[in-house]
């Protein structure tokens, strides 16, 4: 017997299919806090984005963000969400040490990726990584570093190429967030779930040297006490020498108080990029100055923009476009090894230290 199709079932359906061209439909997986700013606060100002499903393992917190932002559909398990036929892409807000296994898992059942920083510890995730990116080229991966998607970037970027200031000879980077509560019951304080300040905050350095002038040709070294909770770092520094005699250095932080600038030390001034975390919690504007210019005064000021907003759009248009698509996997790849290699100084270091009874930094 032959079956006859209606013809508005044909039409709903291929109205379907066109729409779901132009939506990328959003499973999430974990429901930290992270998630609504990262996306269900901003997920109105992409209209390509759908949220179609969350799951957590503590389903309570699931079914509330899912009751709060109208989210349809709360699965019972993480597998679920990456079974689940109308998922088109993941948002991965789990602890530092799950997000490599899931990244891993998402790619394997055919889903884009986002995911929170930093993607991986260490050169095995590295490895994984590499080999799942070559066998899944179709797909999206992208990690949750908010800064690489605004451009102030590229504008300092342009600044050091112009050669208006003469040569760049060093970079200064200070991130330091102190810890709320110490960040007790938290992945950041516990070493084996990826904690510590490096681990939090690092990436965003490594990813801005890496656009600036690469990670290439470097020799690392760093220092840390190790002296927070479970023996993670409370304060880590890093340096990157260049054969060219350029150097990059950062100092990150749970303990010392608030401050996010960089700085760019040139042949005949210094440029800054003075507290260039504050588009992260809403639409702010930031400005690129001289350092001994008149507060009133920039090189580059940026209309306001919301980290998140420009996150989320720009993989939002890589999973929809794939003449866009852009291939950041591999950049990811080399800041995951760079970041091991740098860990593996300061820890070695700081065990010599205590052998030893010298309490310094040779940094």
């Amino acid at each position: 017997m032959q079956c006859i199709i209606p013809a508005w079932l044909i039409v709903a359906d291929s109205y379907m299919n066109e729409l779901n061209k132009n939506t990328c439909r959003l499973g999430i997986l974990g429901s930290a806090a992270i998630v609504s700013r990262a996306v269900l606060d901003v997920i109105s100002h992409i209209p390509q984005v759908e949220v179609v499903a969350i799951a957590n393992r503590t389903r309570s917190k699931a079914l509330h963000l899912a009751q709060r932002y109208s989210i349809p559909h709360v699965l019972h398990s993480l597998e679920e969400v990456l079974e689940h036929p109308h998922v088109d892409a993941v948002y991965i807000a789990l602890s530092n040490d799950l997000h490599m296994e899931w990244v891993l898992r998402a790619l394997e059942a055919g889903k884009h990726v986002l995911v929170e920083k930093p993607a991986g510890l260490g050169k095995e995730d590295a490895q994984q990584l590499a080999s799942a990116l070559k066998q899944s080229p179709s797909l999206v991966f992208m990690e949750g570093i908010i800064t690489a998607h605004h451009p102030w970037q590229a504008a300092l970027k342009a600044i050091v190429h112009s050669g208006q200031y003469g040569l760049l000879n060093r970079t200064e980077t200070r991130i330091s967030i102190p810890a709320l509560k110490s960040h007790r019951d938290n992945y950041r304080s516990v070493r084996l779930k990826g904690g510590g300040c490096f681990n939090d905050l690092g990436c965003y350095w490594l990813q801005w040297i890496q656009h600036l002038v690469g990670l290439k040709g470097s020799r690392a070294s760093a220092f840390s006490n190790f002296d927070g909770p479970d023996g993670c770092d409370w304060t880590f520094n890093a340096k990157l020498r260049y054969g060219n005699g350029f150097e990059a250095s950062v100092l990150t932080s749970f303990e010392l108080p608030y401050k996010a600038m960089h700085t760019l030390y040139f042949e005949r001034a210094t440029v800054v990029v003075p507290n260039f975390f504050k588009p992260l919690t809403g639409f702010y504007s930031l400005k690129i100055r001289l350092n001994d210019s008149n507060p009133q005064t920039y090189l580059k000021q940026f209309e306001p923009m919301n980290y998140y907003v420009n996150q989320l759009q720009a993989f939002a248009n890589r999973c929809l476009h794939p003449d866009v698509r852009q291939a950041e996997g591999h950049l990811s790849v080399e800041r995951m090894i760079w970041h091991q290699t740098i860990m593996e100084y300061a820890q070695q270091h700081a065990t010599m230290n205590r052998e030893t009874g010298n309490e310094g930094s040779h940094f």
